[in-house]
């Protein structure tokens, strides 16, 4: 005991030399206290020691994963509030694990989406069947007729005409409504069906008509409405302590169908009783119910029984026939359409066709033949008249066709003719008329005649010069040697530009002739009209001959020179008078340009 108070807290040792303590007031307090350190001071110690512990103690998973599957089943069986928390959680982990792992969530969910899958698929291609098979039983009998005149004067789909009349029922909507508020839970509807304004203001009404039936008829008894028919509809409900589901239905629905709605409505009380008894008008959680409802949603058609009358075998002979009598149509028109594809190759010029079939499979032509290579291709001659098969095939060997049409296609083509020049085969005689580009007629003059052409004629051709040659033309065209009033003789400064446009015209000259074409330069005179007329014709005489003069000094052969003395005929026109009567008193130049090629050519 002496050790331990020493090592006590708050344990010192005597301070008074080991005198007695006092023993006064003050002395007893600091007796008890002392006392009591002896006597509780390791308790003290360790409830402390415990406190530091607890305090700083902490939890681990391991802790945690030792008492969470009991207090997962406790909090369950209390109430629901785990899975409400746990929902958003799961939501989103079940989306990642999509995003990074679809391959497994897929392997997951196979074994009970497959054959849900499979089932709707079943289903859907047996009610697709059914009414096909229902529209061709009636198709050509009377009924089938008066039903076509029922779909025309009504505007209703033929389709529905035949469901209409064969249909035995067809449950259109299934409600799943609240007993206590009568709020709309859940709705499902058949697929391709025009849904009602407001699912909604139709679960109201269907409460409210429960209610009336209820008060009206038995009151205090808790009587129901089971069926009530609205028009071609009959609605059909069935009622449950918390909840009432209510069928629309076409047609007359067998006790078997009542058997179903009960089942699907035993399951949503099994499934939904805690929502159902805290519902606060918050539909979210009924929203996998509709899978319930469609259970009940099905089609029923009726299925005659096939009776083999005097003329049953009408309804397969018709269809027969007229499936015949389509593709006989179709083999017709292809062997028509090939017909005429064979005509058309054969009167091509540059083809010759020598022999045409058809594949096994239409559509599929195979032509061989002659073909010139300046002919257009069977495929071109055959597009532009809209006949292109599927595939055309065949071998075509070449060989020169002189035929009119191909032989001018091969004049162009080796001279190199625009389409805007006139190209024409008479004979053996080509006549080229039109505008002709310079090069072309270099060509001409160069290359040998096309097969099938011995002579070549020029009637009627305008050379089409180059730009640079067009515009030198147009330059000299547009100068002018004026003259003083009744005068003839030029100045030097005149005889100058005289001589430039010589050199002009050499060169002209030079380019023309070096592509197989010539010139020939007209002088025109003219004078103003202030004299008489023989005096005018006569200076403009005078003036040309003054103006050729130097033309030829400089070099400018007379074979390529021609006069013309206008005087006052062809008058230029200017804004003013005085303008007008000086431009007049001039010498201009007129060029044309000719080919060199005789008129009539023998190669």
């Amino acid at each position: 005991m002496p050790d331990e108070y020493s090592a006590s807290p708050g344990a010192k040792p005597a301070g008074n030399g080991g005198r007695k303590p006092n023993v006064g007031a003050g002395g007893a307090g600091a007796d008890f206290a002392a006392l009591r350190r002896l006597l509780l001071g390791p308790e003290q110690v360790r409830l402390d020691e415990l406190a530091t512990e607890i305090k700083d103690r902490k939890v681990t998973p391991t802790d945690i994963a030792e008492h969470l599957p009991e207090a997962i089943v406790i909090r369950r069986l209390r109430d629901n509030q785990l899975g409400v928390a746990m929902a958003p959680v799961i939501d989103t982990a079940l989306r990642e694990s999509v995003r990074r792992n679809p391959e497994t969530v897929a392997a997951a969910i196979f074994p009970v989406i497959g054959p849900a899958i499979r089932k709707a698929v079943a289903e859907a291609l047996s009610a697709l069947v059914r009414s096909i098979n229902t529209a061709m039983d009636h198709a050509f009998s009377l009924r089938g007729i008066r039903w076509r005149l029922e779909s025309w004067r009504s505007g209703v789909p033929y389709a529905e005409i035949v469901l209409k009349h064969s249909l035995v029922y067809r449950v259109e909507q299934a409600f799943l409504i609240h007993a206590r508020s009568g709020l709309l839970l859940a709705h499902a509807s058949a697929p391709g069906l025009k849904l009602p304004p407001d699912a909604a203001v139709i679960s109201g009404m269907l409460t409210a008509i429960q209610d009336f039936v209820r008060d009206a008829f038995r009151p205090g008894e808790g009587g129901t409405l089971r069926t009530f028919s609205v028009g071609d509809h009959t609605v059909q409900l069935e009622t449950g302590p918390l909840a009432l589901v209510a069928l629309v239905i076409r047609g007359n629905a067998p006790l078997a169908l009542l058997r179903k709605q009960q089942r699907g409505l035993e399951a949503i009380h099994l499934q939904y009783a805690n929502a159902l008894v805290e519902f606060n008008g918050d539909a979210a959680p009924f929203q996998e119910a509709c899978f319930l409802l469609e259970d009940c949603l099905e089609t029923v058609v009726a299925t005659p029984r096939a009776t083999h009358g005097r003329w049953h075998w009408v309804r397969w002979v018709v269809p027969t026939a007229v499936a015949a009598a389509a593709l006989l149509t179709l083999a017709v028109r292809s062997r028509a359409r090939f017909d005429r594809a064979v005509a058309l190759l054969s009167a091509e010029p540059g083809i010759v066709v020598i022999d045409a079939s058809r594949g096994f499979r239409w559509g599929n032509w195979a032509v061989t033949g002659l073909r010139d290579p300046d002919a257009r291709e069977p495929q071109a001659v055959l597009a532009a008249a809209g006949l292109l098969p599927r595939s055309l095939s065949g071998r075509w060997e070449s060989f020169v066709s002189l035929d009119s049409a191909v032989v001018v296609a091969r004049a162009r083509a080796a001279w190199r003719l625009p389409a805007q020049s006139g190209v024409a085969l008479m004979g053996s005689t080509l006549h080229v008329s039109g505008p002709v580009p310079l090069v072309a007629i270099e060509f001409m003059q160069r290359a040998s005649l096309p097969a099938g052409v011995t002579q070549v004629t020029m009637d009627s051709v305008s050379i089409v010069l180059p730009a640079h040659l067009d515009s030198l033309r147009s330059s000299l065209v547009a100068d002018r040697v004026v003259f003083a009033h009744g005068e003839s003789s030029i100045d030097a400064a005149t005889s100058a530009q005289i001589r430039r446009t010589a050199q002009l015209i050499n060169a002209f000259r030079d380019s023309i002739t070096a592509n197989s074409a010539d010139i020939l330069v007209t002088l025109l005179g003219r004078t103003d009209p202030s004299g008489t007329r023989e005096r005018n014709a006569s200076l403009a005489q005078w003036r040309i001959d003054r103006v050729r003069a130097i033309l030829a000094g400089a070099g400018v052969r007379a074979v390529h020179l021609r006069e013309l003395a206008l005087a006052t005929a062809r008058p230029l026109d200017a804004p003013d008078s005085a303008q007008r009567a000086r431009i007049n008193r001039s010498v201009s130049y007129e060029i044309a340009v000719s080919t060199l090629l005789r008129r009539s050519n023998e190669r």
